[in-house]
C-alpha cells in the first residue's frame, strides 16, 4: 500500500499556474535526461509521479460552497472570480472588477 494503508486527501486547484520548474506530477510524461543514471531530484520526481498515478478515486468539487450564501454584491464577485477561473469573463465581470 503506497501510503501505509492510510486514506489520503489531496486538495488543490488544477487551474492554477503550472509549477515554477519542471512539470506537474499528474503529467504522464517523465522528462529525464536519457542517461542510465538519474539524479536524486529525478528519482524523487519519478517516485512522486508513480505514487500520484496510483490514486484510484478522484472527486472533483465543482461548486464553491464557501460562497454559497452571500449578499448580491458578494454574488457578483463570486461570479466574476468563477468566470475568471474558466477564462470566460463577461463584460459585466470586467466592469464590476474595474469598479
Amino acid at each position: 500500500s503506497p501510503f501505509g494503508a492510510f486514506n489520503i486527501i489531496f486538495a488543490g486547484d488544477f487551474a492554477q499556474l503550472p509549477p515554477v520548474s519542471g512539470s506537474p506530477l499528474y503529467n504522464p510524461l517523465l522528462n529525464i535526461n536519457g542517461t542510465s543514471r538519474m539524479s536524486i531530484s529525478d528519482q524523487k520526481l519519478a517516485m512522486a509521479r508513480a505514487l500520484w498515478h496510483q490514486v484510484m478515486t478522484v472527486v472533483i468539487l465543482r461548486q464553491n460552497m464557501r460562497q454559497k450564501t452571500q449578499s448580491p454584491e458578494d454574488a457578483k464577485l463570486r461570479q466574476a472570480l468563477e468566470n475568471m477561473h474558466y477564462a470566460a469573463c463577461t463584460e459585466d465581470d470586467i466592469e464590476y472588477l474595474k469598479s
